[in-house]
Formats: structure tokens, sequence, C-alpha cells
């Protein structure tokens, strides 16, 4: 509940003794074989394969539309009004964090040598244009729920 009070302790869960026990449980919870078993799954639906498009629904993983919106977005924008309800959404419910993985997240023990196309393109850093020519410049993004709809001014699609 938030009640605009200052909280200066916490309450710990009963099965907690101390605030020691209690990071020592979670700990032992986060380096458990069924979180290092399952993490690749859950990177997926953050940061993959699964955070966006067709996978996405597939995965139940889907969010407002306003929650895609970047940069790009938000400055093609017409109206104030517009700016500010998507500026709204972002504060109140967040954004959904952008695609950087390709292909599924190898889990633990699997090969890494197959890793070629993992990581998407750095669109951010590429959308400020350092280093690009006018011809490789990003110029607009339509929400297509993947990180796809991307097109350079001669219209390609650089992940394609």
């Amino acid at each position: 509940l938030q009640t605009g009070e200052r909280v200066d302790d916490v309450i710990l869960p009963s099965y907690a003794k101390s605030a020691k026990d209690f990071l020592r449980k979670n700990r032992a919870a986060l380096e458990s074989d069924h979180c290092t078993t399952h993490l690749p799954k859950w990177i997926d639906l953050i940061f993959g394969v699964t955070s966006r498009g067709s996978r996405a629904k597939t995965a139940r993983n889907l969010f407002h539309p306003m929650s895609y919106l970047g940069p790009v977005d938000l400055d093609a924008l017409r109206s104030d009004e517009d700016k500010n309800r998507a500026e709204l959404q972002a504060t109140e419910f967040g954004i959904v964090p952008d695609k950087l993985f390709r292909k599924e997240h190898p889990g633990k023990g699997e090969s890494w040598e197959e890793t070629e196309g993992l990581v998407m393109p750095d669109v951010l850093r590429d959308s400020y244009n350092y280093g690009a020519s006018s011809s490789d410049r990003i110029t607009k993004k339509e929400h297509t729920g993947s990180n796809d709809g991307f097109s350079l001014e001669d219209g390609t699609n650089p992940f394609a």
C-alpha cells in the first residue's frame, strides 16, 4: 500500500529469522538448480525472443502497446496530449525493456559456440547516428510487436 509514509525498516517474512537469514535463504533460492535451469527462459521473456511478437503472444507475455514506445516513437507523437499520455503510462506502469537477444538464451552448461547473431544491434546508439552516414540512419519504427519494425532511409530492414 502506497501511503507516502517513509519506510525506515521492513517486516521480514515469517520464514526469515533475521535480515541475514533472509538474504541467505534468498541467495540459496536464486542459486538453486530450479532458478539456474529457468533463468534463460526468464531472460528470453524480458530481453529476448519471447519479449515481443508472436512468441510473446504464445508465452502470454504481452503488455499495453504504449509500454513498447521508445524515444523515436515519442518524437513521432504529434500532440502534447499524446506525449503526456505516453509519459504517464511509462511513469505509472513502466516500459518494456529493449530486445537484446535474437536467439534463445543458452542455459548453464550449454555451448556458447553457436552465439553468432545472439545479440541485437545497438539500435539506441545507432539511433543517435554516431558514426552513421545519412544512408545508415534509422528514421522510424513502426510498432510491429518486435524490433523488426526499424527501417533505414533507403527502406531496408537492418535486422532482416
